[in-house]
């Protein structure tokens, strides 16, 4: 019996399965007991972990932490757990606590506040923001550091405030996060360990594949690989999130091989053909005061173009969701939104006639700026439904960029057939704002709200000719929109079929939207 009690004393594993009574799973131990290890030899090792999204990572420190203060409880040990934001340190006490409720220690364990305080007996974890504003002044990691979330952390203020916490004791240090990109704190953290290990041959770096969880957990392999039918095995989420692969931002947002998924074989058409279904993604720019008539000169040639995008919808070919393909585009620069010149129809003219030529079955158009006059009066105008789609809205921008790169990193979306040799065509005008267009990760927010991608207002190209042209963004944001109309059709708000999608009514239950 003696023996036993060791046993479940000096092992995480038999802990979580005896006291915790939520097993860890070998890909948890393993890198749960380097740590412990670490600690207990009184080594100061530096670790790294990366886990694939929604497979126990936080589980894993939250056993880890409640088996430690069970451990050390009869000693002054302090465990230090930074997370990047205060808001986030809210899952880490609670985890914490949730674990701490097991049949040893429920009743025992403390908490204290100022600074946010859990505790056995005399150890303790404290738990502490990393934002460059918060206090942490007087706290000791004499047992362990955990760096939680380490790709959005600060550098510099995790290497001058809570790094030297570890220094009385030569303390053991956890780096745990998400991969995003090879400039991240994280991925620096994960070539600098992995040069100690080639030198020792101790292992530092954990990076957990979802193969190794699948192995263990059905379920998720389940999940991952329908997650990856859904978004494409090199969609940014999938790459990061789950398969622990950074990318590379310096490529921009459509790198080659992304453009090439985008080229379709099938010709340009000039109109509807029987039987064929088509939905209009509209994209809308400026209108100038100088757009007085057909031949009238704008007093802003840079403007941004209002375009409208055709794509049939062609439904058999996937098993994932209907197949786009764009058979038409038409830009304008500058034309009055509603206001008729000479020789020049309005710009809502204009596309009520050419939404109306094709027999579109649904709109979708910008709704953001100015925008929402063009939406509101089409909304009115069309027998069929438009949907206003606001880029400005609770990361609207952002979640279409995810949704549209899922739409062509799947093989859904094709651009009518063209060539790059054609300078100046809409082709080379849509693929050159698609190799322009960079893009970004925003800290401390999921991909799904934190990818912000654009074409610079400063992005040229130079044509064989000579001549600079400023590259615009108008034919790709409205191509773009194709995600918005794909979201509609999953989540059932819109249903496509040859002359109709039930217009009355779901044109109903968009004005309640907008």
């Amino acid at each position: 019996m003696k023996e036993r009690l060791i046993q479940v004393i000096l092992s995480i594993k038999h802990f979580s399965w005896l006291v915790i009574q939520l097993p860890l799973r070998d890909y948890q131990v393993g890198p749960a007991d380097a740590v412990v290890q670490s600690i207990l030899m009184n080594k100061g090792l530096e670790f790294l972990w990366v886990f694939p999204r929604q497979s126990g990572k936080d589980e894993s420190i939250g056993q880890m932490l409640t088996f430690l203060l069970m451990l050390f409880h009869r000693t002054e040990a302090s465990i230090i757990h930074t997370y990047p934001t205060a808001q986030q340190i809210s899952v880490g006490v609670q985890r914490l606590e949730n674990r701490m409720g097991n049949l040893w220690m429920m009743g025992r364990w403390w908490s204290q506040s100022k600074p946010t305080r859990r505790g056995l007996g005399k150890a303790q974890c404290a738990f502490f923001s990393g934002h460059s504003q918060a206090k942490s002044e007087g706290a000791t990691a004499n047992l362990l550091l955990v760096v939680n979330e380490v790709q959005d952390h600060d550098e510099v203020i995790v290497e001058r405030r809570f790094t030297p916490m570890r220094s009385s004791t030569n303390a053991t240090a956890l780096y745990v996060g998400t991969v995003r990109t090879t400039a991240d704190y994280l991925w620096r953290t994960k070539l600098r360990l992995e040069k100690l290990e080639a030198e020792d041959g101790q292992q530092r770096v954990f990076m957990v594949s979802p193969d190794d969880v699948g192995a263990e957990n059905e379920h998720y392999a389940a999940f991952v690989a329908g997650q990856v039918r859904q978004r494409g095995r090199q969609h940014p989420i999938i790459r990061t999130e789950y398969f622990n692969e950074p990318v590379d931002v310096a490529a921009g947002l459509f790198p080659q091989r992304r453009r090439m998924l985008m080229m379709g074989e099938h010709p340009r058409l000039e109109g509807p053909q029987s039987g064929e279904i088509y939905v209009g993604l509209i994209d809308v720019g400026g209108q100038d005061e100088a757009a007085t008539s057909a031949f009238a000169d704008l007093q802003n040639a840079g403007r941004d173009y209002t375009t409208l995008t055709v794509c049939r919808v062609v439904s058999g070919q996937s098993d994932i969701g209907p197949v786009y393909e764009v058979v038409d585009v038409w830009a304008d620069q500058g034309t009055r939104h509603f206001q008729a010149m000479p020789g020049r129809p309005s710009l809502f003219d204009q596309l009520v006639a050419r939404l109306n030529h094709w027999g579109v079955v649904a709109a979708v158009c910008d709704f953001t700026g100015l925008g929402q006059g063009i939406t509101d009066a089409l909304i009115e105008a069309m027998t069929q439904p438009v949907f206003g789609f606001d880029f400005a809205k609770s990361y609207g921008k952002s979640r279409l960029g995810n949704d549209f790169l899922a739409v062509v990193e799947t093989g859904r979306f094709r651009y009518f057939a063209g060539s790059m040799e054609e300078e100046l065509s809409d082709w080379w005008h849509f693929f050159t704002q698609c190799e322009h267009c960079g893009y970004e990760l925003a800290e401390g927010v999921p991909i799904e709200r934190g990818l912000r991608w654009e074409v610079k207002a400063s992005a040229k190209v130079v044509t064989s000719t000579g001549d600079s042209l400023a590259v615009h963004d108008d034919r790709l944001l409205s191509a773009a929109l194709v995600a918005e109309v794909d979201r509609l059709v999953k989540e059932g708000e819109l249903f496509l079929v040859a002359g109709g999608s039930y217009g009355d009514y779901l044109r109903s239950k968009n004005e309640d939207k907008n």
